[in-house]
């Protein structure tokens, strides 16, 4: 997946859903002035450089430069303690909250 952040794009602090998975950032394009939070450490995108992350952690993500975007190769992977005979049963629990995520935020209660 490829991940672009526009000239002055400020990702707000969000988690993933769960940490089934690892989440690895390949920096391609990287003006100056981008960078990631995970936790309480920021990194500055540096090309080819990875960036490895569990994303169930809050992170949030700048592009500060002024005219230029920053575009990285978004991979995630399996989280190495999960046995690949759990992945499918993961990945079924993952499509269920995503499924509830978006009926609590599309449906507004009565």
């Amino acid at each position: 997946l490829r991940a672009l952040a526009s000239t002055g794009t400020h990702l707000q602090p969000h988690c993933g859903g769960s940490n089934v998975r690892i989440t690895c950032h390949l920096p391609l394009i990287v003006p100056e002035g981008c960078s990631i939070r995970v936790g309480d450490e920021v990194r500055t995108y540096r090309e080819g450089e990875l960036l490895v992350f569990d994303d169930s952690f809050e992170h949030e993500v700048w592009n500060k430069h002024p005219t230029k975007h920053r575009v990285v190769l978004l991979v995630r992977f399996w989280h190495p303690d999960i046995r690949p005979k759990q992945y499918a049963h993961m990945e079924r629990q993952m499509k269920r909250q995503l499924r509830d995520h978006r009926r609590r935020t599309a449906m507004p209660p009565l």
